[in-house]
């Protein structure tokens, strides 16, 4: 391919060959082919608006660059970039329109149009993958509402509940990660067109069509700040690390409690893998990778932070290192929910070890409410007394000379015998007691569930109506 013909005028000779290739966005520039070319289109009805070409130069163009989507032709790698590529393809079909694409547009309120388009669009996806994801952990929390299961502080056992409870608080804290998501979105609805290279352009065009015609719902306000803030990036960012430190959590918690010494679960054999030594293990592979996507999301965020400090303002050649970076989170995010939702949807619990580690002493603290409740012991009495009964059943010393010396010594006068007191730390019973609303009672998790279903199904609803919108708006400028 000839070389480019921008460097034709001030420049005299051609660019060292290694350092075209250093600086070429060619390789990563088929993540936005077609949003380029959504842009050009878009430009070519502006300046067409304009009367500076005519309508059948115009349809000609946009008719060949319909046929670069369908094609989606691979970049060669001795071009510059994708704005070239296509500037000089069209030159070469239809050179009345494809000499006149950098009049009033250039590569640095392009490339910001097709990023937020991509960016838009990939968000719509992620959206209904992070729903799709907290659809799943709510429906088995609600098939797990009344499955045993304890609770950890400072990984000691601390209370019983169910499974489905924790999964259902893992949902929540996803479902949380929504509106930031969806602020990705309102940050992409700006147009830049039409701010050309920094300062805006005397060329007349008409913005608010351009905008109209990308589906975007407003324009820049400022030529400068449109064209080099990259600022928007880092929020999307940001937002993905705080779904990939939920994600890691809860990774974390499936290779503990996959673990022998746990035993609380059992991952599927799909999800697990074994040592080329060792015949007996069970590895937990893809949960061990996923605990891995916060460091690695975290690493991208300092990268582009540090790509984009001491940047001064206008268009610098080092916004072009942030997008790959960019697509490449949006991607380890996606396949970690996809991956996510299945090992939900089948992983196995061990119902006899997760109810065994429900049972006393985990449940001491129902000893303690139960004789401020019930015999108005102060609190702090009464946890010395349930600290001290715990201390019996772990001993396996509890019996009713026992129980009854020890209330004695404690000066408390209550009418409990050791069945009473088994009773009460009985893990289901106490799961049943709990009385407050979000807490780890089976009928309250259940309720709560099936609600942000409703939820849940509605933004999905709503976020794949935007989508389709977005889609055929984009799609009409093909026609």
């Amino acid at each position: 391919m000839e070389e480019a013909p921008h460097r034709k005028g001030i420049l005299q000779r051609k660019m060292d060959a290694d350092a075209a290739a250093y600086t070429s966005s060619s390789s990563f520039d088929h993540h936005i082919f077609d949003e380029t070319v959504y842009v050009n289109i878009a430009h070519i009805r502006a300046i067409e608006k304009l009367g500076i070409i005519s309508k059948h130069r115009a349809d000609q163009a946009v008719a060949f660059l319909a046929t670069l989507i369908k094609s989606r032709t691979a970049i060669p790698e001795q071009v510059e970039d994708i704005h070239i590529y296509v500037e000089s393809m069209l030159s070469q079909r239809v050179p009345e329109v494809g000499e006149m694409l950098a009049l009033g547009k250039s590569r640095n309120d392009a490339v910001v149009a097709a990023i937020k388009l991509k960016l838009k669009q990939k968000t719509y996806d992620l959206l209904l993958h992070l729903l799709e994801t907290v659809k799943s952990l709510l429906e088995r929390s609600i098939q797990d509402s009344e499955t045993l299961f304890p609770v950890y502080t400072h990984l000691q056992r601390a209370a019983p509940a169910t499974f489905g409870f924790i999964l259902q608080a893992y949902a929540i804290r996803l479902y949380k990660a929504v509106p930031g998501l969806s602020h990705i979105i309102e940050a992409c609805e700006e147009s830049p067109l039409g701010s050309a290279a920094v300062a805006g352009t005397s060329v007349p065009l008409d913005r608010n069509y351009l905008a109209r015609l990308l589906g975007f719902r407003d324009i820049s306000r400022n030529a400068l700040e449109a064209t080099a803030s990259r600022d928007f990036l880092l929020n999307c960012v940001s937002q993905l690390l705080i779904i990939t430190v939920i994600l890691s959590s809860f990774a974390e918690e499936i290779v503990l409690y996959c673990s022998e010494e746990f035993g609380l679960l059992r991952m599927p054999e799909e999800y697990a893998a074994t040592s080329s030594i060792m015949p007996q293990k069970r590895n937990p592979v893809v949960a061990e990778i996923m605990r891995t996507k916060a460091a690695e999301i975290l690493g991208i965020l300092a990268a582009l932070t540090g790509i984009l400090t001491r940047q001064p303002s206008g268009y610098n050649l080092d916004l072009q290192q942030t997008t790959p970076k960019l697509w490449a989170a949006i991607d380890e995010v996606e396949s970690s929910l996809n991956l996510l939702r299945k090992m939900v949807a089948t992983v196995e619990v061990n119902r006899e070890k997760a109810f065994s580690a429900c049972s006393p002493p985990t449940t001491a603290v129902e000893i303690a409410n139960h004789l401020t409740l019930h015999y108005g012991v102060s609190f702090r009495k009464a946890h010395t007394v349930a600290g001290r009964i715990s201390r019996l059943v772990s001993a396996n010393q509890l019996d009713e000379r026992s129980l009854k010396q020890l209330f004695e010594e404690e000066s408390v006068k209550v009418e409990l015998d050791v069945e009473d007191v088994l009773s009460l730390m009985d893990a289901g019973r106490t799961v049943e007691a709990y009385a407050v609303e979000g807490s780890a009672k089976s009928s309250y998790v259940a309720a709560l569930s099936r609600k942000m279903l409703e939820e849940v199904a509605s933004i999905s609803e709503k976020v794949v109506s935007e989508k389709e919108r977005f889609h055929k708006t984009l799609s009409m400028l093909l026609q």
